[in-house]
């Protein structure tokens, strides 16, 4: 059809239509050139990393707030950012019956459109012990994809038309546990993964983007975790990873196959699993818990795949950032740790004004560090010697922290369990 329409057409046109079309070409890669900009899930695509290189290094109360928002309820799931488009999720209601989604603009702040979805599970009483709307969203090309620990699974449009909406608490058992479940979406190529350790019947779960329906569920013993699974590929293999209360695995994408485990660690409940250099990173609240494992292996790698296993390292909510072959490591006093990534020695520690609740990001050799109380540091990613560049806060009030962050051109949002706050140059 195309070369017909260029033989029809006069020659004098071409230089025009190839004008045209390189302008269109152009127009449309700009999705791919600004995919930079996207923050389409936890921790970005999985691993707390941005290529952009103008981030914001010094911010206060009185300079470079672009804007703040409040929003509706309240959430401790990270925003998520598609285009000009902020997603942020939260909760409400006595019983966290009410469910809201909130799509804000990115330049302003001002709420485009908000969705308010009637929980099909809710709880007795909702108490600072449980997670209260806490996995994060996954955005792209279609819309924004939404789970709550009410077991509510949801696709949206970016106009906010509802595409699809299902219940896993319907379909497969109530969640069973006192702290609720916090586990966030994981996107993959056309699919979302979705992970549900309880002290029930648990599971991991492929759903189609498009329709919202099951490719494949592979069950899993009851064990009670709040870790997010890492999608990575290696050597051609794409592969989930898991880091979960006493075990870490990897299960092949395409069917849900379980490929490889391990089982020597204990505590591995809160921080989620980071990859680099073939190796997968885990962090525990266990001393002598916080290690590395090569990828490669089959079957059970407890005794054969351990890299090695850090002196004094734990972890609490924070997942481990790897830069500058570094590994860093939050704890609960807030005190960061850094080891070498090829052997995990310990080069230096630094205390924090507060704890993190939020992973650290990578970004241009810098490392971000987002306490709880509203404090951050912007800090050299060095292995000499801690070095910080700036120290920075935004409000917030009391009884409340900031639970994470996206990142954007010239931006960040931060997340609040009540509001949303824009950082910018």
């Amino acid at each position: 059809m195309e070369n017909y329409l260029y033989m029809k057409m006069p020659t004098r046109h071409i230089p025009q239509i190839i004008i045209c079309t390189l302008a269109f070409l152009i127009g449309n890669t700009g999705n791919c050139c600004a995919e930079p900009s996207n923050w389409p899930g936890f921790r970005g695509k999985g691993n707390s990393r941005s290529s952009l290189d103008n981030l914001p290094v010094n911010w206060s109360v009185n300079q470079g707030i672009l804007w703040k928002t409040a929003i509706t309820g309240f959430g401790q799931s990270s925003p998520t950012i598609w285009g000009h488009h902020v997603y942020v999720t939260s909760t409400g209601g006595k019983n966290k019956e009410s469910l809201f989604l909130e799509c804000l603009d990115l330049a302003s702040g001002k709420v485009i459109w908000k969705r308010t979805i009637e929980a099909t599970e809710k709880v007795k009483e909702v108490t600072s012990m449980i997670s209260q709307g806490a996995p994060t969203p996954v955005t792209g090309p279609k819309g924004i994809y939404v789970f709550f620990e009410s077991g509510d699974l949801l696709a949206f449009d970016h106009d906010g038309k509802r595409r699809w909406d299902r219940s896993l608490t319907r379909e497969f058992g109530k969640f069973k546990g006192g702290h609720g479940i916090g586990s966030s979406l994981v996107g993959v190529p056309g699919e979302l993964i979705l992970l549900i350790d309880h002290e029930g019947p648990s599971y991991l779960i492929c759903v189609d983007r498009l329709t919202g329906k099951t490719r494949w569920k592979t069950p899993r013993k009851p064990r009670v975790s709040w870790t997010t699974p890492l999608y990575l590929k290696h050597k051609g293999e794409e592969q989930i990873i898991i880091s979960s209360n006493g075990t870490i695995e990897g299960y092949r994408l395409t069917d849900g196959k379980k490929i490889w485990w391990f089982n020597d660690i204990q505590k591995n409940t809160v921080a989620s699993p980071s990859s680099a250099n073939g190796l997968i990173f885990a962090a525990s609240s266990y001393p002598k818990q916080s290690l590395a494992i090569r990828l490669g292996g089959k079957g059970d790698i407890s005794d054969t795949h351990l890299e090695w296993r850090a002196k004094s390292v734990t972890s609490s909510f924070a997942s481990p950032l790897i830069d500058q072959n570094l590994v860093f490591f939050i704890n609960r006093a807030g005190t960061l740790q850094t080891q070498r990534i090829e052997d995990g020695t310990q080069c230096w520690e630094h205390k924090l004004p507060d704890g993190c609740w939020a992973s650290p990001l990578a970004a241009a050799g810098k490392i971000y560090l987002f306490c709880k109380n509203g404090t951050s540091l912007v800090m050299e990613a060095s292995a000499l010697e801690p070095k910080v560049i700036a120290e920075n806060a935004i409000p917030v009030n009391e009884g409340d922290k900031v639970y994470g962050y996206a990142v954007s051109e010239n931006k960040f949002i931060l997340r609040t369990g009540t509001a949303i706050t824009c950082i910018g140059k």
